[in-house]
């Protein structure tokens, strides 16, 4: 039943992994990423004129993966707005507006599928990130209701809530001994996860072997949304 998808972020860490999951699995992937890369399709997901054009070019779409995100730490008294803001667009609106832009362009009656990545942290916040964990919070819950939707549509939404991967966004704090100890401590299974372990899960999602699984938010995390 393989199709075509979009996955957005493709350039790197758990995107640039599901795009390759998938296409083993024969799926026919179409790659997007702000960051100009080969084989990449141009897409900022803040922007709404950027998302028409990449999914008229895509053609009929099967799927959607959402990707895309950013991640950065401060505390909330040393967090200005633009921060602030800046992870809303990205990870809030630019899930929003893939949703809305495949549900908009799916023919009714036909399955499709949507997965967008959230993380523990939307429901186990930790310091130093209020602005990040506010954002994926807000992607589970739409998660949710974007599923009520799209249901009758035939189209099934759900969500992946990694704990601790290792990516490029994570690098920095997984190079630092204390930190990463820290992260190895809050996690049952004690390791962090490696991308294509995150990726398969999202596959899954995609497949017909979760044909009656839609509104749920899959903790992918070692444990430790259970052992909080």
């Amino acid at each position: 039943m393989p199709g075509r998808v979009l996955v957005t972020g493709g350039a790197s860490g758990i995107g640039a992994e599901t795009c390759r999951v998938l296409a083993d699995a024969d799926w026919d992937v179409v790659a997007a990423d702000v960051v100009a890369a080969v084989d990449m399709v141009s897409l900022d997901v803040t922007d709404e004129a950027a998302w028409d054009r990449v999914l008229e070019d895509a053609g009929p779409l099967y799927g959607l993966v959402n990707c895309a995100g950013i991640r950065t730490r401060s505390s909330i008294v040393d967090t200005d707005l633009a921060t602030f803001q800046g992870h809303m667009q990205v990870n809030v609106v630019g899930t929003w507006l893939g949703i809305r832009g495949f549900l908009r362009r799916h023919q009714p009656g036909e399955a499709g599928a949507v997965v967008s990545l959230s993380s523990v942290n939307a429901e186990i916040a930790v310091p130093d990130q209020a602005h990040y964990v506010a954002s994926k919070g807000a992607v589970s819950a739409l998660t949710r209701a974007a599923a009520v939707e799209a249901a009758p549509l035939g189209v099934r939404v759900n969500a992946v809530a990694p704990g601790p991967v290792r990516t490029p966004m994570t690098a920095e704090r997984l190079g630092n001994p204390e930190q990463a100890a820290w992260l190895a401590a809050r996690v049952p299974m004690g390791r962090v996860a490696e991308p294509a372990e995150i990726a398969e899960v999202i596959s899954f999602l995609l497949s017909d072997k979760a044909s009656y699984v839609t509104g749920e938010v899959l903790f992918t995390d070692g444990g430790w949304h259970g052992h909080a």
